[in-house]
């Protein structure tokens, strides 16, 4: 056999390897799309009858419902039917459900959840939202490696979020409803702050964060931080922790040079507020 011959098998034989693998990984991470509970629904009424919760109370709740005792207490204390409310998201939090998968760009894809016509449809509603908090999903992923996404909650009243989303597209004031067509989210918000100073954050935001460029190397061929008039570049979860970064608060939670949805889900400067398609003890191993 002619050596050339040879470098054309032997290139043939490594790009077929090389999609087999990205086949396998991307097959393998699709279980990673909704987790549902591996433990049984319960009747969780007796609960939600008491006037003032226990510790154990809330964590009984948090494992049926996915909200945390911020988002139980909230609704309790707002909502006129309580009750059928949070027995609601119970129902959503066990039930089954269907997704398509979908690229977005040439290397990168996305769940959203579908009905039986293949037409996208919500999981659940949202727990009561702040300004401020912040959402993140795993529903997007580049073959097997599930890298993310995130936004900030900008305009809660409203239901909007400001987003960096696609390489191309400078970020963006949002719709939020295409968060509850995911397969899985997490809504999580600063604990123990003010709302002033949440509410300043998301100003903030809105003013100097928004039609900035998509950037993926911010961090690494770029500052992380910049001030709001220098700012040349984000991400996804670069924004977010850029907006808190602004008043000092460090969300990257392994304070690496690029910070991922994955760092954020982890700062333990962030609380539960509530989970979805996601292990509620674990929300991003």
């Amino acid at each position: 056999m002619k050596r050339e011959q040879v470098f054309i098998i032997g290139g043939i034989a490594i790009i077929i390897v090389a999609v087999l693998s990205l086949l396998v990984t991307t097959s393998l991470s699709e279980g990673e799309v909704h987790i549902y509970p591996d433990y049984s629904m319960i009747d969780i009424r007796s609960i939600l009858l008491k006037t003032q919760l226990a510790k154990e109370d809330y964590k009984t709740l948090f494992l049926q419902t996915g909200l945390g005792e911020v988002a139980i207490e909230e609704i309790r204390r707002k909502h006129p039917n309580a009750m059928e409310h949070i027995l609601s998201f119970q129902a959503n939090f066990f039930r089954e459900i269907d997704f398509v998968c979908e690229k977005t760009s040439l290397i990168s894809m996305e769940e959203s959840l579908v009905d039986e016509n293949n037409n996208e449809i919500a999981g659940t509603q949202f727990a009561p939202l702040h300004n401020g908090d912040i959402l993140i999903t795993k529903a997007s992923h580049i073959y097997g490696w599930r890298n993310g996404h995130s936004a900030i909650v900008v305009d809660a009243a409203n239901g909007k979020t400001l987003e960096s989303v696609l390489l191309g597209i400078n970020s963006s004031v949002q719709d939020i409803s295409k968060w509850i067509n995911y397969p899985n989210f997490m809504l999580l918000r600063l604990e123990n702050t003010p709302s002033e100073l949440t509410e300043s954050i998301t100003q903030r935001a809105a003013d100097s964060l928004i039609d900035i460029p998509y950037k993926l190397g911010v961090g690494i061929f770029s500052p992380k931080f910049a001030e709001s008039e220098e700012i040349d570049g984000t991400y996804c979860s670069h924004l977010v922790w850029q907006a808190y970064s602004y008043y000092g608060i460090d969300l990257d939670s392994d304070g690496g040079m690029i910070v991922t949805p994955k760092d954020l889900a982890r700062s333990p400067k962030l609380e539960v507020i509530q989970v979805y398609g996601v292990d509620p003890e674990n929300i991003w191993p």
